[in-house]
């Protein structure tokens, strides 16, 4: 077995200058996706083909590759018992007729059989039309005659009532022939309807394909096997996630998809599949830095500038009207060369904090051409969970689940969104950050509807007081929380309530320490104001927790913010 030495960006390593490259033998090369290497906006594909080649000079070519390739991406390697030299590759644009993704054909074979169908009941139709208007030609004729009859006294009742029965018989027979026509019709229009909606979102447009050529120079003949690499657009992936609670054993499955989807005019049938959180289109270079340029205000010499543009301004206003107009034509110019300029494209990131990482979905892997996303299994996250009730009764007096997540392991989870499911069942989706090893991070799985929630206002009273010359004003509040707990198990419950958080220094905050429960923590998690309560509920218990404050300010002040 040789190992081809080759590798390019369309440049070779080894460059053969075939003086009669135009006579030497073109072999086409069967080709077959194998693998792909997918990044946020693109993807490098891996097709393979195998060839048997003789001694001499001779043309590899690929065919029917895909028209929005990056040629710069090019790149082949081979290996064989042929003893061979690659050369440099090039390629070329090839106009085709045909729809290159088996879908779309699927999908436009399925649209002219529909369409054939309907152009069919339409003559149907046609026909019942004609035969309709030769049944009531038919009567209007009888009419004329049974008119002549009567007048000659030559009625014969009998005749002319079987025959009248005959043609309306046959027009209702029409008639309702013609309601089962347009029913098939409609039937058939929604049926293409769907086609077409279906077509569009799969359409790929490629009308067009490259061609590669490889020249290669054989020593000794045998079979030789290629590997062509080349990028591509239309194509991307996002991380999404699963978050799956028990919370009888208070476990949490945490597991990372990709969602990949591709447009490139063919589909992808049981390939090897690679996830890249590298983002080749961000360059490789060092941007350069300009200088920096400085200088000095001068006040008196910008006041004569000024001066002077007023005089030119008003030598302007004097000048041809023709002068101006040129002025005005080159404006525009400008101006549409300025909307006429390119606008950048923007790509889709991953924001991998500076993670790079390639993820091998395991077994062969097959994403279809029509931009459908497809989910592949990366991996589960190893997490350390910790459940708890988190209860805001000053919002509202629902009780959440909350399952306190510690991610294990050395791989980060990069942003992406969740579903949540509890106990098997799904309760919502929300977006996960950027989490390294050791974060910790609140995922909230719903309302928990065993844990009854009351909350009541004990006192809310406004008052003056102090003497004549130095009053002030005061707002006292008292509050309790009553919870409980019908679960048949302990549950941890983290009460958070929101206490009045002055910037003016005359604003005064007492908390009522008769009227409050002990055991809170203030600012907790350096919010200012934010005081929680910590504590475990036995099943079936009870617990009240009371709040009390008083806010003081000066008479002559007046006091916002305060809900």
């Amino acid at each position: 077995m040789h190992k081809i030495l080759t590798g390019f960006i369309l440049t070779a390593l080894v460059f053969i200058p075939f003086t009669n490259a135009a006579r030497a033998d073109e072999i086409p090369a069967t080709s077959t996706l194998k693998a792909a290497t997918v990044f946020a906006d693109r993807a490098t594909l891996t097709r393979s083909a195998t060839v048997n080649i003789p001694a001499g000079k001779h043309v590899v070519i690929f065919e029917n590759l895909p028209a929005n390739l990056f040629a710069d991406s090019l790149r082949v390697l081979g290996q064989g018992s042929a003893k061979a030299t690659l050369g440099a590759l090039s390629h070329k644009t090839v106009n085709s007729v045909e729809l290159t993704s088996e879908r779309e054909q699927e999908l436009t074979a399925n649209l002219e059989t529909l369409e054939n169908q309907k152009k069919l009941i339409a003559a149907e139709k046609q026909a019942l039309g004609q035969k309709r208007q030769f049944l009531e030609s038919l009567a209007a004729r009888a009419v004329e005659k049974e008119d002549e009859a009567i007048a000659e006294f030559n009625l014969n009742t009998e005749n002319w009532l079987a025959g009248a029965e005959t043609i309306y018989t046959g027009i209702g027979e029409i008639l309702r022939a013609d309601l089962e026509k347009n029913k098939q019709i409609e039937n058939l229009q929604k049926q293409i309807n769907k086609i077409q909606q279906d077509l569009n979102q799969s359409r790929t447009g490629q009308k067009q394909t490259t061609e590669v050529r490889l020249p290669v120079e054989v020593t000794s003949a045998g079979s030789l096997t290629l590997a062509l690499d080349y990028q591509i657009s239309g194509v991307g992936w996002h991380p999404v996630y699963d978050a799956r609670l028990d919370t009888k054993t208070a476990g949490l499955e945490l597991i990372q998809y990709g969602a990949v989807s591709q447009r490139t005019g063919e589909d992808w049938s049981n390939i090897a599949l690679t996830l890249s959180t590298a983002q080749p289109h961000r360059g490789s270079a060092a941007p350069n830095l300009p200088p920096m340029w400085v200088s000095l205000y001068d006040e008196r010499q910008t006041m004569r500038k000024s001066v002077g543009n007023l005089a030119s301004g008003m030598a302007q206003m004097a000048a041809p009207a023709y002068d101006r107009l040129e002025e005005k034509e080159m404006d525009a110019m400008a101006d549409k060369m300025a909307i006429s300029a390119p606008v950048p494209m923007r790509t889709a990131t991953i924001d991998t904090g500076g993670f790079t990482a390639e993820y091998k979905i395991p077994g062969l892997s097959s994403i279809p051409a029509d931009g459908t996303q497809t989910k592949v299994l990366i991996a589960p996250f190893e997490t350390e969970t910790k459940l708890e009730t988190h209860i805001k009764p000053q919002i509202n007096t629902n009780a959440y689940l909350i399952a306190k997540t510690t991610l294990k392991g050395e791989a980060p989870i990069l942003p992406g969104p969740v579903s949540l499911f509890r106990d098997g069942a799904f309760v919502g989706n929300t977006q996960l950050p950027l989490l390294r090893a050791g974060s910790e991070y609140d995922l909230s799985f719903g309302i928990d509807d065993q844990i009854e929630i009351a909350f009541k206002t004990l006192k809310d009273e406004r008052d003056e007081e102090g003497i004549i010359m130095n009053k002030t004003k005061s707002v006292e509040r008292v509050a309790v929380t009553e919870i409980h707990n019908l679960r048949s198990k302990p549950v941890y419950i983290v009460l958070m309530q929101m206490l009045p958080s002055a910037k003016d220094k005359d604003i005064r905050l007492d908390i009522l320490e008769g009227q409050t429960t002990n055991g809170f923590e203030t600012d907790h998690d350096k919010i200012k104001g934010l005081t929680v309560w910590n504590f475990e509920l036995a099943p079936d218990a009870r617990n009240d927790v009371k709040l009390g404050w008083k806010l003081t300010w000066p008479q002559d002040k007046t006091l916002t913010g305060l809900r």
